[in-house]
């Protein structure tokens, strides 16, 4: 059967897509426009978990998408899709409530040079909870 593992996967595909609905949302929000980006953001994992595993699909995105941190040269576009990314998973992750400020600083403190201006810019430089103003 071609879709051999559409079936295991659909959780998977329908929170996949609620997370591109919601990183579309924050886009608009932040950028005032919705970009190419969003539109195929996480796309690759929506088409592909129907026809390989959970762990494989996972695995190849991390490693082939430019706003994930892996070995490909990023430019200031990259680093935004990243960000807005980190920004909208405590919409739709129950399993991780922080926000892009807190996600850099928890798990990519080595990207704190690229990424921390341009949260600074987008005046999202402040801690999950915060009031900023």
């Amino acid at each position: 059967m071609i879709l051999k593992n559409r079936k295991d996967n659909l959780n998977a595909i329908k929170y996949t897509i609620e997370h591109r609905k919601a990183f579309k949302k924050i886009e608009k929000q932040l950028l005032g426009k919705n970009t190419w980006r969003s539109i195929v953001h996480d796309l690759d994992k929506v088409i592909l978990y129907n026809f390989l595993p959970f762990k494989s699909v996972k695995n190849f995105h991390r490693k082939t998408a430019r706003h994930h941190d892996n070995s490909i040269k990023k430019n200031r576009n990259d680093y935004i899709e990243m960000i807005i990314d980190w920004e909208c998973a405590r919409f739709t992750k129950p399993d991780k409530q922080l926000n892009a400020y807190d996600i850099l600083y928890k798990f990519y403190p080595h990207l704190e040079d690229k990424i921390l201006p341009i949260l600074k810019e987008f005046k999202l430089d402040y801690k999950t909870g915060e009031k900023h103003e």
